[in-house]
């Protein structure tokens, strides 16, 4: 059995000067200690580690984060976090609503810099060690952001923008310069972008229905077989690859914060068939729906 302590939080910034789209604090625990159940949110996550040895449950698999480490946390990806045992674990939490990384102008750039964090639901790389972190200015930028909330001069709170927009190009650049594919095409011309809009925007109101590619190429005034093309052109995944994705991804985050059964949870985001539903599960996810449930009880209860 877990026990849990309560986990001092070390406000840098006063009475939260920063809010909304942008929320940042330090983070203590105890070891041998939960610190977050397992949740979800719209907003990316990054945790910047400073001692101790925190076990993180991210998307169905499990990291552990050191000192130095930088761990990136997608929209909507169900985690939790458990201190190990050792010293206190202290890292810097930066919460940020997916805004905050958009230009003015939420086009072109959009596609080719956000969606790895945004729409795919999924980036390349969860965990960056400090052996990784150190190929980069990372470590650098957050040792300014702890600066900005210190020092508190005039128009910090923009400046500690910037250095987290600085942090993703950082990453962003440490996955090119390794190699590391975050999209294999080109980005997404406007019209292509919209579309894209659209149909993640139709598959988030109505993955729980029984909607098809028929359905969507009719909603979006195309015929079936252009938007079957389309979809498949852009993406690499055909609407009901997509479909069935967020599907899964809603049913993870059932699995992680309910006591819904496997069943029930199929029914839930849309499936007939509860075995069509373990056999895409382990399609996405590598693993069974109850694999999945019992690799996070287990998780949290060590």
């Amino acid at each position: 059995m877990v026990i849990k302590t309560e986990v001092k939080h070390e406000h840098v910034l006063k009475e939260n000067a920063l809010n909304q789209p942008i929320q940042c604090h330090v983070e203590h625990s105890l070891p041998s200690n939960q610190i977050a159940p397992p949740h979800f949110h719209e907003a990316i996550e990054l945790l910047f580690s400073f001692s101790g040895k925190a076990r993180m449950f991210v998307g169905g698999e499990t990291f552990f984060m050191n000192e130095g480490d930088l761990v990136i946390i997608n929209s909507n990806e169900v985690h939790s976090i458990f201190a190990e045992d050792g010293e206190e674990t202290r890292y810097l939490v930066i919460k940020l609503e997916p805004e905050v990384l958009y230009s003015t102008s939420r086009s072109i750039f959009e596609s080719k810099y956000v969606l790895p964090f945004t729409v795919a639901k999924t980036s390349p790389q969860t965990l960056l060690t400090k052996k990784e972190t150190e190929y980069t200015a990372i470590s650098t930028i957050i040792n300014q952001i702890m600066k900005e909330f210190y020092l508190k001069e005039y128009g910090y709170d923009f400046a500690i923008r910037i250095h987290i927009c600085s942090i993703f190009l950082e990453v962003l650049r440490y996955w090119r310069n390794q190699g590391v594919a975050v999209r294999e095409k080109e980005p997404f011309n406007e019209v292509e972008l919209n579309l894209m809009r659209e149909v993640f925007d139709l598959i988030e109101k109505q993955f729980h229905s029984g909607i098809t590619a028929r359905d969507a190429a009719k909603h979006c005034k195309l015929s079936y077989s252009y938007f079957s093309r389309k979809i498949k052109a852009v993406t690499g995944r055909s609407f009901t690859e997509l479909l069935n994705y967020v599907r899964v991804t809603e049913a993870e985050k059932l699995l992680s914060t309910t006591n819904l059964t496997v069943t029930e949870i199929a029914v839930t985001v849309g499936y007939s068939s509860t075995s069509y539903f373990i056999q895409q599960f382990r399609g996405f996810k590598k693993t069974s729906p109850y694999q999945f449930r019992k690799k996070l009880i287990s998780n949290d209860l060590k």
